[in-house]
């Protein structure tokens, strides 16, 4: 009787063993390439990989004379030994790398994205469809519940959230073990097991690892490019508190509500209250002695945090000073459980949260007092991630620092904040890899450009300000008109400022003309609708540039007052006082501008009283001992206005008022500010002082 073998041998005699392993290996090769992501596949790269990188280290120690001795002291022939690694590693390293190099290939890749065409400005903005949400929240088999009847609980306490946050739980038909296994290799379970699912988070983990009554260990994993609940990416899962299964529920429904409400906030969709009777529920357990007798350190912390980020995202959303106040006392609570040395990712998560709460109380009444500790919460979590090389979650506390410094820089004036908010920035940027996060990379290169572009009012000559638009330009490798036109706007907004800056500083009447065409090419069928606030900063920025350009060429260009000034009150239609101070009092500013250059053409008193109310608005948000820059330059305007009234009639009334506001601003003007402004003021002031002396004054 004939072998297999002989039998393909018979039928097939050009086919042999050494063709036979090489077809399959390619066959192999290729699945891997195909479907980088199956169950298959990662399993096969799970095996191969760690012996294919031992064989790969021992190969290469073999050329290290060290090495060889020991070798040799095991008797065996350190050649043997290389060749033998090496074949290792050859046959099993190549499943890992292909399988990089196809994910590699298939995601975003900053290499192979279009270039923008500046030349194609005019083409139109695509219909951007109003954002409807969906929040597909998995949940996995727990391991040891028996009948599924936790399981069906979490289900149904999910189903029955609040509407407004569009939360969709369903069951994935699949146990991911926890009992036997590493919590790390459970977790990539758990990140294969969704792959192909629409899911945004997954629920699993086991239900009888925890003391009775309690449950556990559960796990929260989201998927994409966004960090787990808690905002960091370190750890790569959130675990809950361990509770019983009725207060489970409770705590869970707030953790993905609080989860949807944090998306709908990106695309700026309102939830209202929905998050305030949720929290309640969770107030009532950590505030109740007898639930909190039995729980544990770590239970208590992930209570409180969880509690903490709900109250800052509701306190958000309602601009309750209450509820953000909330949310820092129970991350400060977080922070006696959590330790550095114990806990360091969850101390370090905490302190970013802390951070966060801090800013957004300063949102609300911009004082400036919850700002420095907030900066000393970041660079608390900003140790504990670069300690441990922990580069996506370093770059995203880096940010926190840059927007930190820009801020203070407006109550703190001069160039060491601006210039410290643009090293975080760069330090931002190194830490977002932009094959893998072109939208964060392209985020920060539009930040980074306001930071350079602000640092330049500082800076002699133009190189900042070409690091600013260089830095706009890369954004735009990244963002185009058809694919994400918000973005595409800001960063063409933003080139637009530094050709008004380059205009102005260098009385460069061009770069103001190049900036007016850019703007209102980006304003041509904008989407206000999508995005007000970007609406209104391009008009305000119009308006700066029509009436830099005005102040280069007043005689051909008289009708740009009255452009600039239709334009910063089309800004002042979206910016209030009470949401957008500093852009408002912007807009005040220049609309001021643009009237005294429309009162001092027509001779039109109307006009200089409007510009003089319109500065005295500023006063409501700029102050002599937190911004005296712009404080001064308000007070420049209103002498100008007063002086301007003053040549127009008759006495030395709004002269003498004009000396005085010139002398008020030069006084709170900082020895450091920039130095145009200072010789503007002083060169009216002194144009002021001759004609009061020619009336006797």
């Amino acid at each position: 009787m004939k072998t297999p073998r002989q039998l393909l041998s018979e039928r097939y005699p050009w086919l042999n063993l050494a063709d036979s392993l090489a077809v399959a290996g390619v066959l192999v090769l290729a699945i891997v390439a195909i479907w980088p992501h199956s169950r298959m596949v990662i399993d096969l790269v799970l095996v191969t990989a760690i012996p294919g990188s031992i064989a790969a280290i021992v190969w290469g120690l073999t050329f290290w004379q060290t090495a060889r001795v020991q070798i040799g002291r095991l008797k065996l022939r350190y050649k043997s030994v290389r060749r033998s690694a090496g074949i290792a590693a050859l046959l099993c390293l190549p499943f890992l790398l292909l399988q990089q190099a196809s994910i590699y290939l298939r995601g975003p890749n900053i290499l192979r994205e279009r270039r923008v065409d500046v030349t194609g400005l005019s083409e139109p903005y695509p219909k951007l469809a109003k954002w409807e949400i969906r929040v597909v929240v998995a949940i996995a088999h727990l391991e040891g519940d028996d009948g599924h009847k936790i399981e069906g609980q979490l289900h149904d306490a999910l189903a029955n959230l609040d509407p407004r946050l569009h939360v969709t739980p369903v069951i994935l038909n699949r146990t991911i073990p926890t009992s036997g296994r590493s919590q790390g290799i459970a977790h990539l379970d758990a990140i294969a097991s969704v792959n192909n699912a629409r899911v945004e988070a997954l629920i699993w983990g086991g239900v009888k690892g925890a003391a009775h009554p309690a449950v556990g260990p559960l796990y929260a994993t989201k998927f994409g490019d966004y960090p787990q609940f808690g905002g960091a990416f370190l750890p790569g899962d959130f675990k809950l508190p361990e509770l019983p299964p009725d207060d489970l529920c409770k705590v869970l429904r707030l953790i993905v509500a609080t989860d949807s409400a944090e998306f709908m906030v990106i695309y700026e969709i309102k939830f209202g209250d929905a998050l305030e009777p949720l929290i309640r529920e969770v107030s009532a357990l950590v505030n109740d002695p007898r639930k909190t007798a039995g729980w544990s350190a770590d239970t208590r912390a992930r209570m409180n945090l969880i509690l903490g980020i709900a109250s800052r995202t509701s306190g958000v959303e309602l601009k309750s000073k209450d509820s953000l106040n909330a949310a820092v006392a129970s991350f400060q609570r977080t922070l006696n459980d959590w330790t550095r040395d114990r806990d360091p990712l969850e101390w370090a998560m905490t302190q970013r949260n802390l951070a966060d709460a801090l800013d957004q109380l300063f949102g609300l009444d911009w004082h400036d007092a919850p700002l420095h500790p907030a900066m000393t919460a970041y660079q608390n979590a900003l140790e504990i991630y670069e300690s441990r090389s922990d580069r996506l979650d370093a770059a995203h506390v880096q940010l926190g620092l840059a927007s930190g410094y820009e801020t203070i820089s407006h109550y703190q004036p001069g160039r060491e904040n601006v210039s410290k908010a643009v090293d975080h920035y760069r330090a931002a940027l190194a830490g977002f890899d932009p094959r893998t996060y072109p939208d964060d990379w392209g985020d920060v290169q539009i930040k980074l450009a306001n930071a350079l572009r602000v640092l330049a009012f500082w800076d002699k000559g133009t190189k900042t300000l070409d690091d600013a638009m260089a830095a706009n330009k890369a954004a735009l490798t990244v963002y185009s008109k058809q694919n994400d036109p918000i973005k595409w706007a800001a960063a063409q907004g933003q080139l637009a400022q530094c050709l008004i800056q380059l205009g102005e500083g260098t009385s460069n009447a061009d770069a103001l003309r190049q900036s007016i065409a850019l703007l209102r090419q980006v304003l041509d069928g904008y989407p206000r609708e999508n995005s007000p606030i970007n609406w209104a900063e391009f008009q305000s920025s119009l308006g700066d540039a029509l009436v830099g350009l005005y102040e280069l060429e007043p005689k051909s260009g008289s009708e740009y007052p009255q452009r600039a000034a239709i334009a910063y009150r089309a800004s002042l239609e979206v910016f209030k006082l009470e949401d957008d101070p500093i852009d408002w009092a912007q807009a005040k500013l220049g609309l001021g501008n643009a009237l005294v250059q429309l009162g001092i053409n027509n001779s039109e008193s109307s006009y200089l009283n409007q510009a003089i109310d319109a500065y005295g608005d500023c006063f409501k948000v700029y102050k002599s001992d937190q911004e005296p820059v712009l404080w001064a330059e308000a007070k420049f305007g209103i002498a100008t206005a007063l002086a301007s009234l003053g040549e127009q009639g008759s006495g030395v009334k709004y002269l003498q008022q004009a000396v005085q506001m010139y002398r008020e601003a030069l006084a709170v003007l900082p020895e450091d500010g920039p130095a145009g402004i200072r010789k503007d003021i002083q060169d009216n002031l002194d144009d002021a002082l001759d004609a009061l002396r020619q009336r006797g004054g």
